[in-house]
């Protein structure tokens, strides 16, 4: 029979305070995030106030909903509701109603090619094992709507033979838009042609599975090559215009992306220094006057509304010491990642060093998670740009005499040697990592040579000898 007793054991255990939790919660937001999250509170807090700085002089007159000023009189009303109704400041200039579009002012949600394809996927029969093939396609395709994986790897990644994964993919090129999922221009201009009812017996089907290259250049010459008339050519010309390049084209709109660096790297007399910016558009602080009510002899009897002032200037204060803390702990993150990566500063990037969490946390005596928090979603102003300070932290290699290269750094050699290749004579992954081996010192296997490339859209060696066919 199980016994049931009461037992009193001790075991550690982190409880995070309301304090704490406020640190690691503006420890990771970035600039943007955090001057909103700071108007927010300065709206529901009365002890917090803002100063904006250096405002345009043509900002129309600052109007306060409400003009009647505050004066601290025994006769105020101390209640919560009324603290919180305090005079909210309008800096926005007013429009008229009869130019506002009432259309523009809703919220639209894009469709996204992946969710146009999924939906399509529903009117054509597939198997559950098709259907997770589809969805892993579709998931790998580019801005272009070309497949950024190679089938041999959909199908080893999925454990599928190879046929599998093309019996799916044909289906998938035949959907709208036609010609998704192609590996490269020639087969998704052919599927669109086959769309349009085209066979390989057609002039248009021809050009583009045998001459596609040729159809830049003279036609004339074609022509001869061809032994086909001029105007045939012209006239198959006029199809193949008509295709598209870039199928997800319409589902890909680029849109502007605004960054606002957190933290600034500069050299001034030969020495490298870190800046967290900070304070740019306002400056947060304590009220003063809702500061003076706690000390009133109105106040003094009315226990309610003191528990309520005193629990908003206890949330203030811990604000700014959240503050403080998350500019202090970005300097100390900053400083370190500079002094770690300085010869990438001076010397280019090549010369980008391997760097971890593991690494920073025992320079900083900071945890990893941390760190972490830190550097997410998190901007740097450096002499040559403004960079991720998650670009710093790569893995990475040792060279045959003892240097250590950064997997960026290994890139950016792929990237120069595919760049000054015959072209004529492509090299293959394998002779990539021969050559880093023989010039560099890095040994580095062909499937991770095959990863960086593919990383830099890099086509294999095959779409690389196709176009220079």
């Amino acid at each position: 029979m199980i016994e049931v007793k009461n037992k009193l054991q001790l075991t550690p255990q982190l409880i995070l305070t309301p304090q704490l939790k406020l640190i690691l919660k503006v420890m990771q937001l970035n600039v943007h995030e955090l001057n909103e999250y700071l108007l927010q509170e300065t709206q529901s807090n009365p002890f917090l106030e803002i100063e904006f700085n250096d405002l345009p002089s043509d900002l129309p007159e600052i109007v306060s909903s409400d003009k009647k000023e505050i004066e601290l009189t025994d006769e105020y009303d101390w209640s919560e509701q009324n603290l919180l109704e305090r005079p909210q400041l309008s800096f926005t200039y007013e429009t008229p109603e009869e130019e506002e579009n009432l259309i523009e002012k809703t919220l639209r949600a894009e469709e996204s090619l992946s969710d146009h394809i999924k939906w399509q996927l529903g009117f054509i029969e597939l198997t559950p094992l098709e259907r997770d093939i589809a969805e892993y396609l579709i998931g790998n395709l580019d801005e272009r709507g070309y497949l950024r994986i190679s089938p041999e790897i959909v199908a080893r990644d999925l454990g599928v033979s190879k046929e599998k994964v093309e019996v799916v993919r044909e289906k998938i090129k035949k959907l709208d838009p036609v010609g998704i999922a192609s590996l490269d221009l020639r087969e998704c201009l052919l599927a669109q042609l086959e769309v349009l009812g085209y066979s390989s017996k057609d002039l248009p089907w021809i050009l583009v599975d045998r001459y596609l290259p040729e159809l830049a250049k003279d036609l004339d010459s074609l022509s001869k090559l061809i032994n086909r008339p001029l105007e045939e050519i012209k006239n198959a010309m006029v199809a193949i215009r008509s295709l598209e390049p870039y199928p997800a084209r319409n589902f890909f709109t680029p849109k502007n992306v605004y960054v606002e660096p957190d933290l600034r790297f500069y050299k001034e007399d030969d020495e490298w220094k870190v800046e967290v910016l900070k304070d740019r558009y306002f400056q947060i602080r304590l009220s003063n006057l809702y500061y003076k009510f706690i000390n009133q002899r109105r106040i003094q009897g009315n226990a309610k509304s003191r528990e309520f002032l005193k629990e908003k200037l206890r949330d203030a204060e811990n604000l700014l010491k959240a503050l403080d803390s998350r500019y202090s702990t970005l300097y100390k993150v900053g400083y370190a990642i500079l002094h770690a990566q300085r010869d990438f500063f001076e010397k280019g990037f090549q010369y980008l060093k391997p760097l971890t969490l593991k690494d920073l946390s025992q320079v900083t005596n900071l945890h990893e998670s941390t760190i972490s928090r830190v550097i997410s979603h998190k901007y740097v102003d450096t002499p040559l740009g403004i960079f991720p300070l998650k670009f710093f932290f790569s893995t990475g290699y040792q060279t045959k005499i003892g240097e250590s290269l950064s997997a960026t750094a290994i890139k950016s050699y792929i990237k120069e040697i595919v760049s000054s290749e015959n072209p004529e004579k492509p090299l293959s992954d394998s002779q990539i990592s021969k050559i880093l081996q023989e010039r560099y010192g890095i040994k580095i296997a062909r499937r991770t040579i095959t990863k960086y490339r593919e990383e830099l859209n890099i086509p294999s060696i095959r779409e690389r000898k196709r176009r220079n066919i």
